[in-house]
């Protein structure tokens, strides 16, 4: 009998393939390589298995297992064949099969450009999904298309392409309002960094989707999303849209029924695996870091999915990660489990992953100790799951199992940055699993990442709750001044004394107006030396009223002095009043 909360894992593992791997084939394009054939498959399940939080758990991941990432109470769930039920009964694990999934139809996509050219952006399978090649292709173009908000990033080679095997560059993309020193590879940057990536388990192809839109949704907003346009104006967003590009690209070779390869392509271990579920070649990227390497939650069989490599930081793509946050973060914490980064460390770093709607921080490898910013970082995830819908949240081993070696540990071990995972996607229903249907990424996450994004890109200037020393309590003036219809600029002013220093990058202008017409308005606010600052333009936004907090970089000023809240209405017929402002410094 099904589970009756899990009921499906539907197009997310339904497609899984039988497919031997690919060894071959010509790196960069989205067709499979012509000389492999595909291996008969036989019926592929879910097994449940009876694996409780702590020993029993770790145990089924030590065994090699493909244990997907979703709990249900003291069941865990394992794909795999009739060999893999077989394996789990003769080591003493119980088990019953909680779905049989249908044999898979094979599609490939059609080969298109190798070149990152206008047709590589138009590159889909599996209804939409894009390929590597449209993912690296839509940087460039979004680069090119917006060169004062973006710098595409080439960041190291995949591990094909140091073999000489195709391939492909680590690409990545920041997304800021450039001024001087920004977007540089350097730790002493003037803006707090938010980083995102998608992908770094290639089936996981909801992640890469909501990078892409991530994208978008950032450079097209600028300027008209006062959200968007204040958060750029004050941060860095840095996104990795596919962190395992090698990995994407055999399991786009899937076409309609994309495969299942979770780690890098990597044949130097395991060359012999059969390309069956739970058996493939590569390394675990999310195991292989030096942080806690090869302790629990890893696999030291080369075909195991958790398979950790043969050393920590084996792989080029773990290595050129980990350069790239060195060279965007400083090293803030101890080497202690329990020594805390400063309370004014900036930066978060979110690596999304799917499926189980769950929010996980460090420390991922043991619940035996929590880390030193644990507060700020588990109100954080607090705040993150409640913005998702009601997520679950925690260290992993108290939600779902402990992972050594994980990117998300080495970020807040190796640097003190606030660090997180997302497991995106339901455990059940339509749209749940590794590859739902993309018609799932609008109707669905999208809608529901977006907030998620926003609110952990803002959290980057002060993650641990003091990275602005010295802020100024808030202000506010409540005194009505009404706007002339069609008129001059009106102000209404809050005097700041007794604080030290500038600003902060990210101040707060709370606004509150009564309008007819609220796309007549303009808003500024204005820093005691007289520069504005651009809060809201005019637009064609025929709503009441303004209730709104804007966020504004307005760290080049002193704090003391007469800020003003600048309101102008441009157009005739509505009209309205400043009904209170307030300012935090």
């Amino acid at each position: 009998m099904k589970s009756t909360r899990r009921s499906l894992v539907t197009l997310a593992i339904a497609g899984v393939t039988a497919a031997a791997v690919i060894n071959g084939g010509v790196p960069g394009t989205a067709g499979p390589a012509p000389e492999v054939a595909a291996a008969q498959a036989g019926p592929t399940y879910v097994y449940k298995v009876h694996a409780p939080l702590g020993k029993a758990a770790q145990n089924l991941l030590s065994r090699g297992f493909d244990v997907l990432e979703q709990r249900e109470g003291d069941y865990l769930f394992v794909l795999g064949d009739s060999a893999a039920g077989q394996k789990l009964k003769s080591e003493g694990f119980t088990s019953v099969i909680d779905e049989v999934l249908p044999a898979p139809q094979w599609t490939p996509p059609s080969r298109k450009s190798q070149q990152l050219d206008a047709g590589a952006l138009e590159e889909t399978y599996y209804g939409g999904y894009r390929t590597v090649n449209a993912q690296f292709a839509h940087l460039d173009a979004v680069a090119s298309q917006y060169p004062n908000l973006t710098q595409a990033v080439d960041y190291g080679d995949s591990w094909k392409k140091t073999q000489g095997a195709g391939g492909y560059d680590l690409r990545a993309i920041c997304i800021t309002k450039k001024n001087a020193g920004d977007c540089a590879l350097s730790s002493t940057a003037p803006k707090p960094r938010f980083f995102v990536m998608g992908q770094l388990h290639a089936r996981e192809l909801t992640t890469g989707d909501v990078a892409y839109r991530w994208i978008d949704h950032l450079t097209q907003g600028y300027g008209s999303d006062p959200e968007v346009t204040a958060l750029l104006d004050s941060t860095e967003v840095w996104v990795v849209p596919i962190a395992n590009p090698d990995g994407v690209n055999i399991v786009q070779q899937g076409g309609n029924t994309p495969r299942f390869q979770r780690k890098n392509a990597n044949t130097t271990n395991g060359s012999n695996c059969s390309g069956t579920s739970g058996s493939h070649v590569g390394i675990d990227l999310n195991r292989n870091t030096n942080s806690h390497w090869g302790g629990e939650g890893t696999s030291a069989q080369p075909c195991a999915e958790t398979y950790k490599g043969p050393s920590a930081n084996s792989e080029v793509e773990t290595r050129a990660l980990q350069a790239l946050w060195r060279n965007l973060y400083k090293d803030r914490r101890g080497t202690g489990n329990t020594d805390a980064a400063p309370a004014d460390t900036t930066g978060v770093v979110i690596s999304m992953h799917s499926y189980s709607n769950l929010v996980l921080f460090p420390w991922g490898w043991t619940t035996q100790y929590k880390t030193g910013n644990d507060t700020a970082l588990r109100g954080m995830a607090r705040e993150m799951a409640s913005i998702a819908g009601g997520w679950q949240y925690g260290q992993p081993g108290e939600v779902l199992y402990n992972a050594s070696g994980a990117t998300d540990d080495w970020v807040y071990d190796d640097l003190g940055v606030a660090s997180f995972v997302w497991e995106i996607g339901p455990g059940s229903g339509s749209c749940s699993g590794f590859h739902p249907a993309y018609s799932c990424q609008a109707s669905t996450f999208w809608p529901k990442v977006k907030p998620m994004l926003m609110y952990s890109a803002k959290k980057a200037a002060n993650p641990y709750g003091g990275a602005t020393p010295g802020t100024c309590a808030k202000a506010t003036n409540d005194g009505d001044v009404n706007i002339p219809d069609a008129g001059a600029a009106v102000s209404s002013t809050i005097n700041v004394s007794g604080c030290t220093g500038n600003a902060s990058a990210t101040t707060q202008v709370e606004v509150h107006v009564k309008h007819t017409y609220r796309g007549d308005l303009v808003l500024d606010l204005v820093a005691p030396d007289g520069t504005a600052y651009r809060l809201k333009p005019s637009n064609n936004d025929s709503a009441d009223n303004i209730d709104t907090t804007y966020t504004v970089n307005a760290s080049t000023e002193v704090r003391n002095g007469a800020w003003k809240l600048q309101v102008q209405d441009v157009y005739s017929s509505d009209t309205g009043y400043i009904d209170s402002w307030s300012l935090t410094t």
